[in-house]
């Protein structure tokens, strides 16, 4: 039995400590972001033992408390992972209190999970050691189906928002997580959800960390350098550019500080993120300066978005001025960038003239 549990699970504590010890090494990531990968790989690391031990104790041919604490342990943990990756992409959009409201599904439960010991509500072992489901034996793949559903719903904002390759490693996450738990489950198979869960949080955070380079931290938007990759592949189709900036933001970082600065310019980062269409992308060209790629839009679709998001952006005490211009396959881009520029500066002037188009 030693031989199979270690032939069984080498690989995944292989993956465990090598994500161990890369995340203690790098330092691309806030501290609190990198706490959050690092919890991760010591749950997975729970689940791995309690599963072990589990397996052992049932062996015996009569129940004994270490199993109902093992299999407590793991009916606890299993839909930690997916909620470490909600933490982990929760913290810039939602404030404190949302923040920790994510964990009361999982610890309502952990309570019924251990207290199963003495209740038999989740589970139970007969006087021949074989497991059976209490009559709320349902409560936890209910639990882990609603954290799953959030998560779906946070790729498809990922999606909406211009972040297809992100929207697609949680949808392929979430996909991979309910395969594992059908395998146990209907299948038998064992030690599939440990395995699953460690290989989707190192991928995961590995994507994480190559888009530190594509991505502006403050507003999500792709930056300056994503913008000269993308050029290429955008100029084979026509599009409109929009070039946007964000008034007075001097006046802002000097009367109120850089931090009220911040919150103004990730606040229209957000307004063009919320009517941004699908196919746009968005890039954070520095400072108060943003351009919105349009490939499939037509002009009175750019001009909808760009009038949607600048009267939502105003209701939240800023303005920004814009300008547009209409690039065709084989002419000269940074003609038409400038064009687009042009028309945003003298945007830019007619309302501090009072003149809004």
């Amino acid at each position: 039995m030693f031989y199979y549990l270690v032939q069984t699970n080498f690989i995944d504590l292989t993956i465990v400590i090598f994500s161990y010890i890369f995340l203690l090494t790098n330092r691309t990531f806030e501290k609190k972001q990198t706490s959050t990968f690092v919890v991760a790989c010591v749950i997975v690391n729970i689940l791995i033992f309690a599963d072990s031990f589990d397996y052992y104790f049932k062996s015996f041919s009569y129940p004994i408390v270490y199993r109902y604490i093992t299999s407590a342990t793991g009916y606890t943990f299993r839909p930690v992972g997916i909620i470490l990756i909600l933490m982990n992409i929760k913290q810039k959009e939602e404030d404190r209190t949302h923040y920790y409201l994510i964990f009361i599904p999982a610890l309502i439960n952990m309570l019924l999970a251990y207290t199963s010991v003495f209740t038999g509500w989740m589970f139970y072992f007969d006087t021949k050691n074989v497991f059976h489901r209490g009559p709320i034996g349902f409560l936890p793949f209910l639990i882990s189906g609603v954290y799953m559903m959030d998560l779906t719903i946070r790729g498809l904002q990922k999606y909406r928002m211009g972040n297809k390759r992100e929207s697609a490693v949680l949808f392929l996450v979430a996909f991979m997580a309910v395969v594992a738990v059908l395998m146990e489950t209907l299948l038998h198979f064992k030690f599939i959800i440990n395995g699953v869960g460690g290989i989707s949080i190192v991928f995961y955070y590995l994507f994480l960390h190559t888009q530190t380079f594509k991505r502006d931290a403050l507003t999500g938007a792709l930056n300056r350098h994503a913008f000269y990759l993308d050029i290429t592949r955008f100029q084979k189709r026509s599009m409109y550019i929009v070039s946007i900036d964000l008034n007075n933001l001097k006046v802002i970082n000097d009367q109120k500080g850089h931090q009220e600065g911040d919150k103004a310019i990730l606040t229209v980062a957000n307004g063009l993120f919320n009517w941004m269409r699908s196919g746009c992308e968005l890039y954070r060209m520095g400072g108060d300066e943003f351009t919105l790629l349009c490939p499939r839009l037509k002009e009175k679709e750019v001009r909808a978005l760009m009038t949607a998001a600048t009267s939502w952006i105003e209701t939240q005490g800023y303005e920004i001025a814009w300008g547009m211009a209409y690039y065709k396959e084989g002419n000269d881009f940074e003609k038409i960038l400038s064009l687009s520029d042009e028309r945003m500066y003298e945007d830019k002037k007619n309302r501090k003239n009072g003149e809004i188009r």
